[in-house]
């Protein structure tokens, strides 16, 4: 099956793990995906570079998105029309509800009317992310953004979703199909030598915080207080990925303070191997429009390493967190999930002999979702 991704941007943060990864499953299981994409940064070039074996063909912002924000520039749109596919696809898959890539993938609908076009929604932005926008350019992006989330759904003729709760929300139109966000399997590395690498202490029990949206990171720091005097052994904090301005705010005027290690962003290979050479992973989420709608890439990412994590009970992940070996679902308000941590540390530290289980995770590998999708998609090229 020959398959098209049109997406926002192309560096690898956000719903980039959800597309760059289901690509590489889907040519693993021998189909052809191209991938095109935008660049928030206007002084690249147009381009053509591969990713992992995949082709991106990269259209870089115009200076317009100085004004208008990348990527809802209307100028940088119109540019997107003037580099439309030459190739021919069986599916037309857009990510995300930002007009850069969606004005090119709905042209290309009324142009390419045997195809199948179909829209991923994996995030609530308006009401979700996106909450009283200050200035007239945070308004326009999100009043475009509101418009291209109420109405691409509609114009597709299915829609994949990664959670129960934008499931749901579609819940009057047909051909919506659950597509979780996965983790490939892989050699489990040796946790000590990790250690090694990241210059932790022997003793020490390591919790780690990996990712960027970072909106309940003061819970986490908020917890390792708490458990300071009420555990016998030295629990260290490590935080990779929230700006630097950010976790400063957060931890005062140095980030030298006791036991807690900021990071710095990481690449996508010292994120893995930092959740592997941890103790425990750490998501805290609160219980709002936005973590009900979304799917968290670390929650895998630490379990498939065998470092048990540490949720709220919300979402998909805190759904799935119950039944799996090696997480922990804890509240979803803020002072019982910190009080919560406790229990978790003492459980592992004194009588937890189980790791997380890789047979139980076999359902949310990468390969086995592009099944899934591919199933979807042959299902939708019978639907008039």
């Amino acid at each position: 099956m020959r398959i098209a991704f049109f997406v926002q941007y192309n560096h690898p943060a956000g719903t980039y793990f959800r597309w760059h990864n289901m690509a590489k499953a889907l040519q693993a299981l021998g189909h052809q995906v191209d991938v095109y994409a935008g660049d928030h940064n206007w002084r690249q070039k147009v381009r053509i570079e591969d990713r992992d074996g995949i082709p991106y063909s990269i259209v870089p912002s115009l200076p317009t998105v100085r004004l208008f924000y990348a990527p809802n520039d209307i100028f940088t749109a119109l540019r997107w029309l003037f580099h439309l596919p030459k190739k021919e696809y069986d599916v037309y898959h857009l990510y995300q509800p930002f007009l850069h890539a969606s004005l090119t993938w709905n042209l290309l609908r009324y142009k390419k009317r045997e195809a199948v076009f179909v829209y991923d929604w994996d995030d609530l932005w308006t009401g979700g992310l996106f909450q009283q926008p200050k200035g007239c350019r945070n308004r326009y992006l999100m009043w475009v953004t509101n418009r291209l989330e109420k109405k691409l759904p509609r114009c597709a003729k299915g829609v994949t979703v990664c959670s129960h709760f934008l499931k749901e929300k579609l819940s009057q139109q047909q051909n919506v199909a659950l597509i979780f966000n996965g983790y490939w399997p892989k050699a489990v590395p040796n946790k000590r030598d990790l250690r090694l690498k990241w210059g932790f202490k022997e003793t020490a029990f390591y919790m780690a915080y990996i990712g960027k949206t970072a909106d309940e990171l003061d819970w986490v720091i908020a917890a390792h207080a708490y458990i300071q005097n009420k555990i016998s052994i030295q629990v260290d904090l490590v935080i990779a990925g929230p700006p630097k301005d950010y976790v400063h705010q957060l931890l005062g005027d140095s980030v030298l303070i006791k036991n807690i290690q900021y990071l710095g962003i990481l690449n996508t290979d010292d994120a893995g191997s930092l959740a592997a050479a941890v103790d425990l992973g750490l998501i805290p989420l609160a219980n709002n429009a936005f973590n009900q709608s979304r799917f968290p890439v670390k929650f895998l990412d630490f379990l498939s390493v065998q470092t048990p994590v540490y949720v709220s009970k919300v979402g998909e992940i805190g759904h799935i967190a119950e039944g799996l070996t090696g997480a922990f679902a804890g509240p979803a308000e803020k002072t019982n999930w910190v009080q919560g941590l406790l229990h978790v540390v003492n459980t592992i530290t004194t009588n937890y002999p189980e790791r997380p289980n890789k047979d139980e995770l076999e359902p949310y590998t990468w390969l086995h979702l592009a099944q899934q999708q591919i199933n979807f998609y042959k299902n939708l090229q019978g639907v008039s």
